[in-house]
């Protein structure tokens, strides 16, 4: 039994959520100051900006935005050159989703005389703001300004550790990993996120090392279970894979579908077909919009040559997934089964017009044309299977096309 296609997830997804830090506020505590800013006439000098700002900061608080990006921008009309009324003003503008008006606000503050403390955490917020834009190398800048003015600044270390692993640079993400840890070796997400980079590289046996410490460090973190799991699965190690998805299962409090799944991958390597089966019902109910599910469970139908189930789950899962070659591929095979040539050949045409160069297809569609009489097709097939690089489709081809 072969499940190993169905690990379509990648180990990144498990990285934390990149979060903005809010502005410093200047020393101004955030309690609440009985103004009425529409009433009370404040006189345009600094300490009435300031309470402007320490008013928009508590808004900010209650992540009640609007109000406070009006506030910041009283502070500002009052004192345009209070860094800290741009910083925080900012800060609300990302929550707001205005990145570019945010960026500005930014590039403000940077112009003005900052603190130390201000001023790494202002191009680290503007490489977050930049990173929310899509633009990646004026994000790694930024994370690498806050770096150079803050040399411990672990959260600047980590996100850049994100970045480097979106454009390929392992080594570059694992060194800064390596940092952030350096700087907080009780972090357990930071030891999760270095397992995961170094299974990124192949490191499987030092990835299940940090997975443990992460869990060494939090026994409640889920996403080391799981991450570890992935880890063992890959290693052959199935119970103990099995283990920690099964830990995965009991600690999270709303059904997991993708840890059902990987379970029941497990139990499909460990021969509990019935316990896997289970699994992947367990899965579709806890995510009936999520097509990986019923191709699990399609392709152990499949194993257990319940060819018409098979095709069934197969049905189900392209209509949640219409784009993904592999289905139509699976479900062609499981119509061979049952002498379905056309209905076959329709779903292996199906995956080509998805994967152009699937040469499994190919040399399965060609096998398919040749059993129905159509040589000519079935041999174009083949030839084709072989220049994708097809050692089926050539010793097919070398028997039936000379």
């Amino acid at each position: 039994m072969n499940l190993t296609k169905n690990k379509l997830r990648a180990l990144l997804l498990v990285f934390s959520v990149l979060c903005l830090v809010p502005g410093f506020s200047a020393g101004i505590e955030n309690k609440i100051i009985a103004v009425n800013i529409f009433d009370d006439p404040i006189t345009a000098n600094r300490d009435s900006a300031l309470k402007y700002v320490s008013i928009g900061i508590e808004r900010t608080s209650a992540r009640d935005y609007n109000e406070a990006l009006l506030l910041f921008s009283k502070a500002l009309e009052l004192d345009s050159g209070l860094a800290t009324a741009y910083i925080n003003r900012a800060y609300v503008k990302n929550q707001l989703l205005d990145y570019n008006n945010a960026l500005e606000d930014y590039n403000h503050a940077l112009k003005l005389k900052l603190t130390w403390e201000e001023s790494y955490e202002v191009h680290f917020n503007k490489g977050l703001t930049l990173l929310s834009l899509n633009n990646l190398k004026g994000a790694m800048a930024g994370f690498s300004y806050a770096i150079k003015i803050n040399p411990d600044f672990a959260d600047a270390y980590y996100n850049r550790s994100i970045l480097r692993g979106m454009v390929g640079d392992y080594l570059g993400q694992l060194k800064d990993i390596d940092k952030v840890i350096a700087l907080r070796p009780n972090d357990a997400n930071a030891h999760n996120s270095r397992g995961i980079v170094k299974s990124m590289i192949g490191s499987l046996q030092p990835a299940i090392e940090d997975f443990s410490k992460a869990l060494e460090l939090d026994k409640g973190n889920t996403d080391s279970y799981f991450n570890r799991g992935l880890v063992y699965y890959q290693k052959k190690k199935y119970h103990d894979a099995l283990n920690d998805f099964n830990m995965v299962i009991q600690l999270k409090e709303e059904p997991d579908a993708e840890a059902f799944n990987r379970r029941g991958n497990v139990k499909c390597r460990l021969k509990d077909f019935r316990g896997a089966t289970e699994d992947y019902n367990n899965a579709i109910k806890s995510n009936p919009d999520d097509y990986l599910g019923y191709l699990n469970r399609g392709q152990l139908k499949f194993d257990l040559k319940d060819y018409q189930a098979a095709i069934d789950d197969y049905t189900k899962a392209i209509k949640l997934k219409p784009d993904f070659y592999l289905i139509f591929y699976l479900r062609g095979l499981a119509k061979r089964q049952l002498k379905d040539a056309k209905g076959e050949i329709e779903d292996y045409s199906w995956a080509i017009e998805y994967k152009p160069d699937y040469e499994a297809a190919y040399k399965e569609r060609g096998v398919a044309k040749y059993g129905i009489g159509d040589k000519s097709g079935g041999c174009e097939d083949l030839n084709t299977a072989v220049k994708f690089g097809s050692d089926g489709a050539y010793n097919y081809l070398i028997e039936h096309c000379r």
